[in-house]
């Protein structure tokens, strides 16, 4: 089998999806962080932005049918089957939740060196952020409170966080859903002032030790 090959951003939640689903499966892959201003390695590999994952003789995104695809393709440990209604729901509901989830995560994505070690590359990811949603860095950090609460309420995450309290994971064993779940959502836990459920925040470190991925990984000092 021809070596596998990860190129991604390390503060980009969905690179985390993809480095939690080779951990999962036990997978030895090669990581190749690019640097935040890289365009050229996804035009090369036929795609618009990374992460992206070259397994066999394809390029894989992060994108969820990719990783229903990659959960079932890729060797190594099996994770929990998910019946096809209940993914269909997760998707829904996480579809939902998008841009609400990314109006919380970039305030703190500058926590990561990559971005925050070169002036440049911060100017960069705050030009980009306010073409995607039209505000500043400091103005959607201002509103984070309010834009949390709505999350809470729109995703439920508190009944969220009593139903993997009681299973320790989304199923009752590691599925697909819990590593998108981590990867998306464990970003909120650096907000300041915004105190996530307990529960998800041991179910977020659960995953990342059942998977050997640091969830700091990429942060400058962390």
């Amino acid at each position: 089998m021809s070596e596998i090959i990860l190129y991604f951003h390390w503060s980009d939640p969905k690179a985390l999806r993809l480095r939690l689903l080779l951990g999962a499966k036990g997978v030895s892959y090669r990581a190749e962080p690019r640097p935040l201003q890289d365009l050229e390695t996804a035009f090369d590999l036929g795609f618009a932005q990374l992460p992206l994952l070259h397994f066999g003789e394809r390029i894989y995104s992060a994108a969820f049918e990719d990783l229903w695809t990659l959960a079932l393709l890729l060797p190594g440990k099996p994770l929990a089957a998910i019946p096809e209604a209940e993914w269909q729901a997760f998707c829904r509901w996480r579809g939902n939740l998008s841009a609400l989830l990314e109006r919380l995560v970039i305030p703190v994505q500058p926590a990561f060196a990559e971005i925050c070690d070169d002036p440049d590359d911060l100017a960069f990811f705050r030009s980009q952020a306010e073409r995607r949603l039209g505000q500043s860095l400091e103005a959607l950090a201002n509103d984070r409170y309010g834009a949390y609460q709505q999350l809470e309420r729109q995703g439920n995450l508190r009944q969220l966080a009593k139903i993997i309290g009681t299973n320790r994971y989304y199923l009752g064993t590691l599925s697909l859903i819990d590593l998108i779940l981590t990867a998306d959502f464990q970003l909120l836990r650096l907000l300041d002032g915004v105190t996530l459920p307990l529960d998800l925040q041991y179910y977020f470190q659960r995953v990342a030790d059942h998977c050997q991925v640091a969830l700091n990984a990429g942060i400058r000092n962390g």
